[in-house]
């Protein structure tokens, strides 16, 4: 039986126990996308390590001992996820496998004991100027590169103590801060591990859950693939996103409130609630032609959502344009649009945010209250 871990790279709950249904979640969203950066870096890591099940020939002996349990490898690696099925040769390939995971800065769930190793992060510690440089020389340097005021940099460099500069970075970007100090500032420094923090309890597993392989441990030095680290978010499909999400809510919020007006429900409350459905429909239009491009006729579109009727089509013909942009791109839809923490992911937002077609429609119905009960009758 094949031992499954996931490999994540974006940011995932603080929480051990909230992970789990968090990847649960978002599972098969991005099934059709290209690998982030993180993970390319990884695949090229970690194959020169143990190659791929399917660079092997029918007759190759050697292909008894691949420890993959399918190829072609990289087709496990899609968006900002991946996963690694491993056959055999465990205890030797899951140590190296954390440790370059961790070095790039991607989180491993394993399934089979409900644990996830969280990457190691390091603090880029400044030592002092290179040899044979004087402090005046690097000062202005180091001035430059930190964006701080030189008579600080002075003292700091005089002092000749350790002192830390950056923290919470990968073993990558640490390597690339740490090389930009000497280029560029002539100052040596180190790379420290950041504290851990203890242990999380591992999460407790599912009643029908298969007795877990022997654990492994990751090794003390990990080795450090040469890519920098990055999770890669992307400006016209989170634009396209937010426009359907916005395209449906006006559509229907639109279409409920025209329906009270029809049944001759004669509020301020419901014409403002109304109006401000349109402007959520002009915003979503204004959208999906910036993930379309923009260009002038694209934008002057807009305002005909605030046409009744005609602004009901232009909605739901913005809504399917958006999901034809996303499903073009790879992003499954699901039941109609993308999961929320995709949509977050897209725009490179923190896991829980609230995304800013949210806050634009609670903006525009408080707006739109506040404004009816100013301008409502009194007595009413």
């Amino acid at each position: 039986m094949a031992y499954l871990l996931q490999l994540v790279a974006r940011e995932v709950p603080v929480n051990d126990a909230e992970v789990f249904p968090f990847l649960e979640e978002i599972a098969g969203h991005t099934v059709s996308m290209a690998p982030s950066q993180q993970l390319k870096s990884f695949r090229e890591a970690i194959l020169k390590l143990f190659p791929c099940l399917s660079s092997y020939g029918p007759a190759d002996a050697a292909k008894a001992q691949c420890p993959w349990a399918d190829g072609p490898f990289g087709d496990n690696f899609k968006g900002g996820f991946g996963s690694v099925a491993i056959a055999r040769r465990h205890d030797e390939v899951i140590p190296h496998l954390l440790r370059i995971a961790s070095d790039l800065g991607m989180t491993v769930v394993d399934e089979q004991r409900r644990t996830v190793h969280r990457p190691q992060t390091f603090q880029v510690v400044l030592e002092g100027p290179l040899d044979g440089v004087q402090v005046d020389v690097a000062a202005p340097k180091l001035a430059e590169l930190m964006n701080q005021p030189m008579p600080h940099m002075i003292l700091l460099l005089h002092s000749r103590r350790r002192t830390m500069v950056k923290r919470g970075l990968t073993r990558t970007q640490g390597e690339i801060y740490i090389e930009a100090l000497r280029q560029r500032a002539s100052c040596k420094a180190s790379l420290v591990p950041d504290p851990r923090k203890p242990d999380a309890v591992p999460v407790p597993p599912a009643a029908n859950a298969k007795a877990p392989v022997r654990p492994a441990q990751p090794f003390a030095n990990p080795v450090a693939p040469t890519a920098h680290a990055g999770i890669e978010a992307d400006d016209e499909l989170f634009t396209a996103a937010e426009a359907q999400r916005s395209a449906l809510v006006a559509a229907l919020g639109g279409a409920a409130l025209s329906a009270l007006v029809a049944l001759d429900y004669q509020s301020l409350y419901v014409f403002a609630a109304l109006a401000a459905m349109g402007l959520l429909g002009m915003i979503a239009v204004f959208q999906l032609g910036q993930a379309q491009g923009g260009g002038l006729l694209r934008t002057l579109r807009a305002p005909l959502a605030l046409v009744p009727g005609l602004g009901i089509l232009l909605l739901l013909w913005t809504y399917f344009s958006a999901a034809g942009i996303l499903k073009n791109k790879g992003v499954s839809t699901g039941s109609g649009m993308p999961a929320a923490a995709v949509v977050r992911e897209l725009g490179g937002l923190p896991h829980g945010a609230m995304l800013p077609s949210i806050k634009k429609l609670l903006g525009l119905l408080v707006l739109a209250a506040v404004v009816a009960a100013v301008f409502m009758p009194k007595g009413h």
